[in-house]
């Protein structure tokens, strides 16, 4: 058996996939933060946890631009 790591951003997305979980089609589990995670995290500065923080609810809110429109936008200024 195989594992990857997926980050789903998409909530019709989620709920097919916990559908198929359901189905025990698929098996999901929930990585939690190691304490090298929390380590790491505790190295930032305020200043960049709270950037972290600012971002993540950015992205919630819609603000974010899908990666690949930045990418397109990035290769067309930098040909």
């Amino acid at each position: 058996m195989e594992s990857i790591t997926i980050e789903i951003l998409n909530p019709k997305v989620k709920r097919l996939l916990q559908n198929l979980a359901d189905l025990n089609l698929i098996a999901i589990s929930q990585n939690e933060a190691t304490s090298e995670d929390l380590k790491q995290w505790d190295l930032l500065t305020k200043e960049q946890q709270e950037g972290i923080f600012d971002a993540i609810e950015s992205i919630k809110s819609g603000k974010g631009k899908p990666h690949n429109e930045v990418m397109d936008k990035l290769k067309k200024i930098y040909k």
